[in-house]
């Protein structure tokens, strides 16, 4: 379970970023999570608010926002992944799908860039 030493990455961030800056307390964070990761969103929440017991950051409300990939093919067509599957009807949670999208201009495959992100969007802190 790699989302538990990713967890702990964020939280020790966050508690060095809270410390910093004389926090009373951390009321919210916002992570962008990548498409294609491979993290599970409801396994990293459960690390996050466990690792947070106890801390400056007890009670912080986590939100968890998807960052979509962008495609790109030969042909110089670029889009988002999110657009593109939903226009297709395909399940945007299947990885899979995310590596099968055929241009819209030629239909070839296209290939990603980015959705790999595990980031730290925004630390709310109360002074």
């Amino acid at each position: 379970m790699h989302e538990y030493s990713l967890a702990c990455n964020i939280i020790e961030h966050v508690i060095s970023v809270a410390e910093l800056n004389n926090a009373k307390a951390v009321n919210t964070i916002t992570i962008g999570v990548g498409k294609l990761t491979l993290v599970n969103p409801d396994q990293i929440l459960f690390c996050l608010e466990a690792l947070t017991a106890d801390t400056i950051a007890q009670g912080t409300e986590f939100v968890l926002l998807d960052i979509f990939p962008d495609m790109e093919c030969e042909c110089g067509y670029s889009g988002n992944s999110e657009h593109l599957l939903k226009d297709s009807g395909r399940y945007m949670n299947d990885i899979m799908a995310f590596l099968e999208i055929p241009c819209p201009t030629c239909g070839k495959i296209m290939h990603e860039l980015g959705g790999r992100d595990l980031v730290i969007q925004s630390i709310d802190i109360e002074q």
